[in-house]
């Protein structure tokens, strides 16, 4: 089910990787599809650096150009990529795992668990998740139908301010006092969490 959280995230458009090297009067971009992390760059291009050098190009500025170098750069671009990613589906196992644990602990019309789903309401619209239904649910282990009516619940008690026909609101200031309760309770789980991220680097896929 957690894998579903990373699918349903709002994807942004796929970008060529580039690295560039100066070299005197010129620089040098290289280029690698998305995914691929090594081998030569796809697409080389050389420009001048300000006006146009007297004499141009000359096989004494290609030589120098250090593929070694790029690929290495490109390694370690790859290597953060990862790192990131790990750290961010970490991050949201463990929002989801608050989710359900105070969904199972309270029960559904509870005013911990609807804050809870209020706020990870808020992130996703603020972060122009698509599909924010179908991706709390996800989190919550639950239909989105279900979730749907969570979320008119929590309108219902107030602790989801709404506006006709639009996404979003805010939290009430009941529901943010319960919020800080919450998260000074949960404080100690996120750290180890995020700690966890960093000290179990990923294994890179071959």
């Amino acid at each position: 089910m957690f894998g579903m959280l990373g699918r349903m995230s709002k994807e942004a458009p796929q970008a060529p990787r580039t690295v560039m090297q100066g070299i005197g009067d010129w620089y040098v971009v290289m280029e690698w599809p998305e995914g691929v992390d090594d081998g030569g760059p796809a697409r080389l291009t050389i420009q001048p650096v300000g006006d146009f050098p007297i004499g141009g190009l000359s096989s004494t500025v290609l030589r120098q150009i250090d593929f070694r170098a790029a690929a290495e750069e490109l390694r370690k671009q790859a290597e953060g990529d990862e790192v990131r990613a790990h750290q961010h589906d970490t991050m949201n196992k463990w929002h989801a795992e608050r989710l359900r644990a105070a969904l199972a602990e309270h029960g559904p019309a509870s005013s911990e668990y609807l804050t809870l789903l209020a706020s990870e309401y808020l992130r996703a619209v603020n972060r122009g998740q698509q599909k924010i239904n179908e991706f709390l649910a996800a989190m919550a282990g639950k239909e989105a139908s279900t979730i749907r009516g969570h979320l008119w619940q929590a309108r219902k008690q107030e602790i989801l301010s709404s506006s006709p026909g639009r996404k979003g609101g805010q939290l009430s200031a009941a529901a943010q006092d319960t919020m800080r309760r919450i998260e000074e309770r949960s404080a100690e789980s996120f750290f180890a969490a995020l700690e966890s991220s960093r000290e179990r680097k990923p294994q890179r896929k071959r």
